[in-house]
């Protein structure tokens, strides 16, 4: 792998490393705002699955649908087709989860926060496993940011 692909690789991951910790934050805080944890999850899936991207050298759609970018990323990564229906419904949280528009039904709450957040460290660590046996040398660099690959909602 060339090194600008190495280090695009690592910007994908620490953007969504950050997303991580935001939701960490934000599942210890006294008041949860679950909308934006829904909106951090689908943007961790979407991050990562762009970082695998890159490790190939295939073009970076401008999409946010969880599904099309599991379709890319599902030569190499056949249990993301496990994941099809769940990547489905964490798409919808990368846009009404950020403006307010009228949707059918009530907004996440505590299920779906933690739905999502299940499947973004399910993805996280699928993709973390993928990439670390492509370029062991990018993993090293990330790892401040595991603090909050536990589950923090026990934590606070």
């Amino acid at each position: 792998m060339t090194e600008p692909q190495k280090q695009l690789v690592k910007q994908w991951m620490l953007k969504a490393e950050n997303d991580l910790l935001n939701v960490a934050n934000n599942l210890q805080a006294d008041q949860t705002p679950w909308d934006t944890v829904c909106f951090h999850c689908q943007q961790i899936v979407e991050k990562y699955f762009k970082a695998v991207l890159v490790v190939y050298k295939q073009e970076i759609p401008r999409s946010h649908d969880l599904e099309q970018l599991g379709n890319l990323v599902q030569r190499w990564m056949p249990g993301v087709v496990e994941q099809r229906n769940e990547l489905r419904w964490l798409t919808t949280y990368a846009v009404i989860s950020r403006y307010p528009v009228e949707v059918e039904g009530l907004p996440p709450g505590e299920t779906e926060g933690k739905r999502a957040h299940q499947l973004a460290k399910a993805i996280r660590t699928m993709c973390r496993d993928y990439i670390k046996g492509m370029t062991e040398d990018l993993m090293g660099e990330s790892k401040p940011m595991d603090v909050s690959e536990g589950d923090a909602e026990e934590r606070g």
